[in-house]
């Protein structure tokens, strides 16, 4: 019986032939089963980081204190009863002026303005909220710090004053480090300090006192923090108010 050669292995007729079968050699050849090894890795790959990720999370809490754990959750669900509480009275104002009751849509754009002028700082304030004393090293981050934390927790108004000086915080409001001293929008003041807030004290206390917060930095480092509650905290510097 004679021997038959495949047609694979016979030589090239022409050149164009032998270009064709040599790239033909050289193109990597992946077969099903490499295929499907190589998926198993790609799986193996993310199912071990999804799990070291989840490990670090697991480390991360199990290193934290209980206490600190519950203060967080704590302001976080305070922070979510305030902006529900706001999103109740934005709604309630909403349905007063589509109600077309003349008196009381007046009286709503009336507490808005008064409620912006706050804000904003052109009024002088009055209300509950604390006093904070603060002794010792004072940075303007942690100052600042301690600023965002009290906004974040309802604070309405805001003064810092020092023996000489009163300045009134508001959203332009910018604070820098001078020799020892502090700069606050361009006035100089020096520690010991004042910080008057009006707001919900029964908030704003814990909010100052959280793990990293203006409390625990000023008395780490050797100074004194004393907090004041009260039902009458007054503050009367004002921002001018600029026209056009």
């Amino acid at each position: 019986m004679g021997q038959h050669t495949s047609p694979k292995h016979r030589p090239a007729r022409t050149s164009a032939d032998a270009v064709y079968r040599i790239r033909n050699s050289l193109r990597p050849q992946i077969s099903r089963t490499q295929s499907v090894i190589t998926g198993i890795f790609l799986i193996l790959g993310f199912t071990i980081t999804a799990a070291i990720q989840d490990n670090q999370a697991d480390t991360l809490l199990s290193n934290t204190r209980q206490s600190d754990l519950v203060n967080v959750l704590d302001n976080l669900a305070q922070r979510e009863a305030r902006l529900r509480q706001e999103l109740i009275n934005l709604e309630a104002d909403r349905e007063t002026l589509l109600g077309g009751d003349e008196y009381a849509a007046l009286k709503s754009a009336k507490d808005r303005a008064a409620a912006l002028a706050l804000i904003a700082g052109t009024e002088a304030a009055t209300g509950e909220g604390i006093s904070i004393a603060i002794n010792g090293t004072l940075s303007a981050v942690s100052l600042l710090d301690a600023i965002q934390e009290l906004r974040d927790a309802g604070a309405q108004s805001i003064e810092i004053s020092d023996q000489s000086l009163e300045v009134r915080v508001v959203a332009s409001t910018w604070f820098a480090d001078d020799s020892g001293s502090l700069t606050i929008s361009g006035a100089v003041l020096r520690v010991p300090i004042q910080i008057k807030v009006i707001g919900d004290a029964t908030v704003l206390t814990p909010a100052l006192e959280i793990p990293g917060g203006l409390v625990d930095t000023i008395t780490s480092a050797g100074g004194t923090v004393k907090i004041t509650e009260s039902t009458n905290i007054s503050i009367k510097s004002v921002v001018p108010l600029t026209t056009g």
